[in-house]
C-alpha cells in the first residue's frame, strides 16, 4: 500500500470513528436530526472507500471490526431507546383511554 493511500486510508477510518462515537453520544439525547446528518456522511465515506478500493492493512483491519462492532452497538441502543419510547406511548395511550371511559 502506498504511504499516501495508507494515510487516507486511516484519515477516513479515524472520521468514521469519531462519527460513530458522536452518534452513540447523540442517541442519548434524541438529536435525531444530527444522527441523520452524521450517518450520511458516514455513508458517504464508506462508498467513497469503496469507489476508490483501498487496500487494507492488519490494524485497518482491526479498526473496520471495532467500528462494526461500535455500529451494531448504537443500531442495538436505538432500537431500544425507541422501543422505550414506544411503550411509553402505549401506556399513555392507555391512561387517556381508561380517563376517557370514566365520562
Amino acid at each position: 500500500m502506498l504511504k499516501m493511500e495508507e494515510s487516507s486510508v486511516n484519515s477516513r477510518l479515524d472520521k468514521l470513528e469519531k462519527i460513530s462515537n458522536q452518534i452513540s453520544l447523540l442517541i442519548s439525547s434524541g438529536d435525531y436530526d444530527k444522527i441523520n446528518h452524521l450517518d450520511k456522511m458516514r455513508k458517504k465515506i464508506i462508498t467513497d472507500m469503496n469507489e476508490k478500493y483501498y487496500q487494507f492493512n492488519q490494524n485497518n483491519k482491526q479498526t473496520v471490526l471495532k467500528l462494526i462492532s461500535k455500529n451494531e452497538e448504537i443500531i442495538t441502543q436505538f432500537k431500544n431507546k425507541e422501543e422505550d419510547a414506544l411503550s411509553d406511548l402505549v401506556n399513555k395511550k392507555k391512561c387517556t383511554q381508561a380517563y376517557l371511559a370514566t365520562f
